[in-house]
């Protein structure tokens, strides 16, 4: 946690605390609109998830594109103008969405809802090093992360509970337009001095990327412990991929409850996720990172099968609860353990590569949902991605690789 000191030091920036303020609303909107939307599918398909794996995988793909562009624009574009074009851009997006409700017109204006969402989130980081002292952007870096957190918990029980009292999306939307509204009045009033490439050094920033993503992924291979959290990264995302569409036809199908407990299941993981966040620096001090990242991994392993078994609710939420604790003691492991092994000059290219390892397998799972989700039914998915998941990662302790990465510092 951050000390009080700290926070007044950081928000007598009055560039950062409006970059902050930005930020913040704009992404308790972007949490409420995406569980009310996922929602609002829900009921124009008549309850069929395969619509619920489509959006999600269009949704992801958008994002993932719009977060591979956003960086190269960044470097030539002045983030704070990017930042607002990206706020500009949604808003039509959000408006076409209270007139027009085919199934398939919402799902293509989330899916680039995401688009420009993922443009947004890359160059807000990047703006922060440019904006704040370099003593104090690790502060700053984790005030954000803290305030994900909180957002993980907030915006999905707010989406689904003001769409379930209304039993509408307007409300929803319209408090995302007002958060877009704020944003870019906010962002309007930051004055600093944009730090451009020049654009003679980078003539070709797809170039730049494509030979940044090759070196880090060469990289990883020259490490057998980098590829066993690579090949644990990849299956986490494609179990998630299927869990998260199917998580509203859980609560339904199985829970037979509504909206309401949807979004209270989904906040209670961000809740654990708070805990998990706290545990993670107490257990860091007396566990190494590899031994908190293995111990995530196999306990998300057996949660999954044993709360698909799961038939009463309030059961159902404790077991989400931990979930999300285990989540994040998992991940801040991970990060530092690639924090402390990993040389600095190859350090932004394994995150990305990491992070699209796991983004990618989350659309194929999507996807796959979108195909079976008609055929099967949501206990089977579940069911057979438990085995998956249990069968994959115990023989992956068989390999070389986690053996390298079981026997490292």
């Amino acid at each position: 946690m951050l000390k009080t000191n700290s926070l007044e030091t950081l928000f007598s920036n009055k560039n950062f605390s409006r970059l902050y303020i930005a930020g913040l609303t704009s992404e308790l909107g972007s949490f409420i609109t995406d569980t009310a939307v996922m929602l609002f599918v829900f009921a124009l398909s008549d309850q069929d998830k395969s619509y619920l794996g489509t959006i999600r995988a269009l949704f992801l793909f958008c994002f993932t594109f719009g977060s591979l562009l956003g960086g190269p624009l960044g470097v030539r574009i002045n983030k704070k103008n990017l930042l607002i074009l990206s706020e500009v851009c949604r808003i039509p997006l959000i408006l076409s969405l209270l007139f027009f409700h085919n199934i398939y017109f919402v799902m293509i204006a989330n899916g680039l809802i995401g688009f420009f969402t993922g443009i947004y989130n890359p160059s807000r980081q990047a703006l922060i090093n440019e904006i704040v002292p370099a003593s104090k952007i690790q502060k700053a870096n984790s005030l954000f992360g803290s305030t994900m957190a909180v957002l993980h918990l907030a915006g999905p029980l707010l989406g689904a509970t003001i769409y379930s009292y209304n039993q509408s999306i307007r409300e929803v939307l319209l408090f995302d337009l007002s958060t877009y509204a704020l944003g870019i009045f906010l962002l309007l009033k930051i004055n600093y001095s944009a730090a451009l490439v020049n654009q003679s050094e980078n003539k070709h920033p797809f170039r730049v990327f494509f030979f940044d993503f090759k070196a880090g992924f060469s990289y990883i291979l020259s490490r057998a412990d980098l590829t066993a959290m690579l090949c644990y990264t990849l299956l986490m995302g494609f179990c998630v991929g299927i869990l998260i569409p199917l998580l509203l036809p859980f609560v339904t199908e199985i829970l037979n409850r509504g909206t309401k407990e949807y979004g209270v299941i989904l906040s209670l993981f961000g809740l654990g996720g708070i805990v998990g966040g706290y545990l993670s620096h107490v257990l860091g001090k007396h566990y190494r990172p590899v031994s908190l990242f293995m111990f995530g991994i196999f306990s998300e392993a057996l949660l999954l099968p044993l709360w698909i078994r799961t038939t009463n609710f309030y059961i159902s939420c404790f077991i989400f609860f931990i979930w999300g604790a285990f989540v994040f003691i998992r991940i801040p492991a991970q990060l530092n353990y690639i924090s402390s092994t990993v040389p600095k000059e190859y350090m932004t290219r394994v995150h990305s590569f990491l992070d699209l390892v796991f983004v990618v397998p989350n659309i194929s799972a999507g996807l796959i949902v979108a195909i079976i989700g008609g055929h099967l039914s949501t206990f089977e998915v579940l069911n057979y991605t438990s085995f998956i998941f249990i069968a994959f990662a115990l023989a992956g302790l068989l390999t070389k690789s986690s053996q390298a990465l079981l026997k490292s510092s």
